[in-house]
């Protein structure tokens, strides 16, 4: 049993699209599409947050526990810092861009008590993402701050990040999924495109079989 944590709520809806979405709709319309398909490869999976009420990120561990799931996936999707935002002019109003920025990005945090599993996932997930045509970003490297994130494995776009909530406070391996950075205004479009995202969940499902969570 699989929790798929629909990163962010309706209160606090995290990073905002360069055509002003929220990234929480983002993340609840590619979870339904992440559970579809390890649903069809055979896997059980349930969502967390889907209603969008759920404003503390420490009870959804406990309530992936409380479940017993064995496996926790954090869907969200990314943003860069605010010094690369450029404004630009959207439907009549002014919004945000970064179009430099792309890709997705895998996180686990090495405060989670099951560390090597979380990795031994997160680097499936992002193997198949790759081999389903989707490239692994590079940004949260940098070293500025509010990035400078070490690498977990850099040929699989795995970054530690280890004071993440979700992550550290799980009883179960555990990781994050940046799917896409909804700054880049094509990115944007392509995270919203319906067969982009039945690619995504099908690698995730294919990564979460390559590591032994559907099996």
């Amino acid at each position: 049993m699989i929790a798929i944590d629909v990163g962010h709520s309706l209160q606090s809806s995290g990073a905002v699209s360069a055509r002003g979405k929220t990234e929480f709709e983002f993340n609840r319309e590619l979870a339904t599409v992440v559970w579809q398909s390890i649903f069809a490869q055979g896997g059980a999976a349930f969502e967390i947050g889907a209603d969008g009420n759920s404003v503390d990120p420490e009870t959804r561990p406990a309530d992936a526990s409380t479940r017993n799931a064995k496996f926790f996936l954090s869907i969200h999707h990314d943003s860069v810092q605010a010094k690369y935002l450029e404004d630009w002019t959207w439907q009549g109003g002014v919004q945000r861009h970064a179009d430099q920025f792309s890709g997705f990005s895998l996180f686990v945090s090495r405060k989670n008590k099951q560390v090597a599993a979380s990795l031994h996932c997160a680097s499936a997930i992002g193997s198949a993402l790759k081999a389903a045509g989707f490239t692994p970003s590079s940004h949260h490297a940098e070293k500025i701050e509010g990035e400078d994130r070490p690498w977990a494995d850099q040929a699989n776009g795995v970054y530690y990040y280890d004071n993440l909530i979700v992550l550290k406070n799980a009883k179960i391996p555990a990781v994050l999924l940046e799917a896409g950075v909804i700054a880049n205004r094509d990115e944007e479009l392509r995270m919203q495109d319906p067969s982009v995202r039945k690619r995504i969940g099908a690698a995730v499902a294919t990564g979460l079989g390559n590591c032994g969570v559907l099996k």
